[in-house]
Parts: structure tokens; C-alpha cells; sequence
């Protein structure tokens, strides 16, 4: 048994640097030929309303995987936000030709949404995992990867990141007030820091509202394209939330506001650091699967 527990509990701390709980699944024998769900997990238990908490799963020997409560279908193996309103239990379901593995978590929600102004509402949306991923650059070649990561990989080539919204559920007469990408669901890999004073500094992490698309139309154009850049942030201390204003780009306007007045479905972003790599030879990443856009806007 105990060597079961290592390599679960192992991976549970690699997803985000923190320690999910690992929860008891079919405490009955699997049925020969079913799914295993090694791991379904949640970080943080409990939150405060309004904040977001990471699923964390890994399954083996299923042909498919969904997760209720609006989630839907997913692979085998991953990550996803969420952020309930209310304490809720989600339920993994995996399914093969000999039948199905199910298992169970709670987030409990404690208190309830700040008081906002006369009108005004929040919409918190999740990333769309499939429109999002990152680039790789290679010389002249362009790698794109499902993982949303920003940062160098152990050969000193740079990845940039790109992350997708959806905009369909806000109103068309929105008039929005602040944006917020809460990037607090990442996770790190080596130390993308800007402390260090001159070896291994990746500078500021910086965030440009660019619409690249489809996710598999991801290449040379998309890396390199100039766009407006709505925030910057230094990751010195990568132990707490990690909150950005992108409500104005670099020109002053505001960035959702003007893609609601263009009937643009999509709120995309492009995230890289100042200096491509830091030539260590190491992995220095942040990856952002977790993120959350938090539009907060009225209606007229």
C-alpha cells in the first residue's frame, strides 16, 4: 500500500507546489478491464467565495473521462479551475468497454460575494483549454504544446503562452468596469524569478491582448506579432495569489470594452518574459492551466 501512496502523493505536489488531498476512490476492488482513477484531487478544500481552487486527476485504461457541474469531457490526465459559487461536490466518471470508475470531491465555499455598487455584476470566467497552449521557439521552428506554459526549457529555447476566454456570456451592452486575470491557479517549474541581479533573471512576466484564434493555427505569426501589452508583473515571491489589472492596454483603452463593441467572441492573451531565456540550462517555467478572467461590468 505504501508504495501505491508515494507515487500518487507525488504527483499531487506537482501540480501546482502544493499538496493536494488525495481523495479515496471505489474503496471496493475494481472490477477487472474498468478505469482506475489514481488520482482526483482538489487545491485548495475550501475557499472564500468568489476565488478559484484547481481539480487535479489522473486515470488510466479509460476510453473516456467527464467531470459534472459544467465541466465536461477531459483527457485522461490534467488540471482545471473552478470557481463554484456554493459548496459543491464534482464527480469524475470514467468510461470503458467493461464499464465505468467514478470518484468524488467537495469544495467548500465560505461566505459570500463582495458587496458590489448599484448594478454592476461579475462574470468570472474560466480559460478554454482547448483554444490555449503555448509555443516553443527552436531557431526558425515553432513547437506548439497543450501545456500553458511561459518561461525556458532545459535547452534555453523560450516558450510563450496563450490563453482563451469566452465572451459569450456577457451581455452585448456591457460597459465593463475592471478586468482581472487571476493567474493564481499556476504552477512552476525551476525558479522563473526576476530576483536575481543578473544570472538566471527572466525579467517581468508580460501579458499582450492579442486574438490569435484557433489554438492549432498557433506559429511564427502568433509568437511574434506585435499586440498592445495590458500588465507586467515581477514573480519574486511565487507563494500567494497572482492577480494582474489588464482592464487598459499600453494605449489607454480598455481592452474587453473594446472587444464587446467588435462582437469579438474571444478574450485572448499572449504571456511572455522580457528576456526569452536565462541560458541556465534549466527548466524555468510558470504554467497557467489554472487562470481565471474576472470581468466585472453594468448594464445600461
Amino acid at each position: 500500500m505504501k508504495n501505491l501512496l508515494l507515487p500518487v502523493l507525488l504527483f499531487a505536489m506537482l501540480l501546482t507546489g502544493c499538496i493536494y488531498v488525495p481523495v479515496p476512490v471505489n474503496p471496493a476492488a475494481p472490477v477487472a478491464g474498468q478505469p482506475v482513477v489514481t488520482t482526483f484531487a482538489v487545491n485548495p478544500a475550501v475557499i472564500s467565495a468568489g476565488q478559484n481552487a484547481v481539480l487535479g486527476w489522473v486515470v488510466t485504461g479509460a476510453q473516456a473521462v467527464n467531470i459534472d457541474n459544467g465541466i465536461g469531457p477531459v483527457p485522461l490526465n490534467g488540471t482545471t479551475s473552478i470557481v463554484p459559487s456554493a459548496t459543491t461536490t464534482y464527480t469524475l466518471t470514467a468510461v470503458n468497454q467493461s464499464g465505468s470508475t467514478t470518484a468524488a470531491v467537495t469544495v467548500a465555499v465560505v461566505g459570500s460575494m463582495p458587496v458590489q455598487q448599484s448594478g454592476e455584476r461579475t462574470a468570472i470566467l474560466n480559460i478554454v483549454a482547448n483554444e490555449s497552449g503555448s509555443l516553443v521557439k527552436s531557431g526558425a521552428n515553432y513547437a506548439r504544446s497543450n501545456e500553458v506554459c511561459a518561461g525556458d526549457n532545459p535547452q534555453n529555447q523560450a516558450s510563450r503562452a496563450f490563453l482563451s476566454f469566452d465572451l459569450t456570456t456577457l451581455p452585448p451592452t456591457a460597459v465593463v468596469k475592471q478586468a482581472v486575470l487571476d493567474l493564481t491557479g499556476y504552477t512552476v517549474i525551476g525558479n522563473p524569478t526576476y530576483s536575481n541581479a543578473s544570472w538566471g533573471n527572466m525579467g517581468a512576466l508580460e501579458i499582450y491582448q492579442y486574438q490569435y484564434g484557433l489554438a492549432g493555427s498557433l506559429g511564427r505569426v502568433a509568437y511574434e506579432a506585435t499586440a498592445p501589452m495590458v500588465g507586467s508583473v515581477k514573480l519574486i515571491d511565487l507563494q500567494g495569489p497572482l492577480a494582474v489589472d489588464v482592464t487598459l492596454d499600453d494605449r489607454g483603452e480598455n481592452m474587453v470594452q473594446k472587444l464587446l463593441s467588435t462582437a469579438q467572441g474571444r478574450c485572448q492573451f499572449r504571456l511572455g518574459f522580457f528576456t526569452s531565456t536565462n541560458w541556465d540550462s534549466k527548466a524555468d517555467m510558470i504554467c497557467l492551466d489554472g487562470a481565471v478572467l474576472k470581468i466585472t461590468y453594468s448594464v445600461p
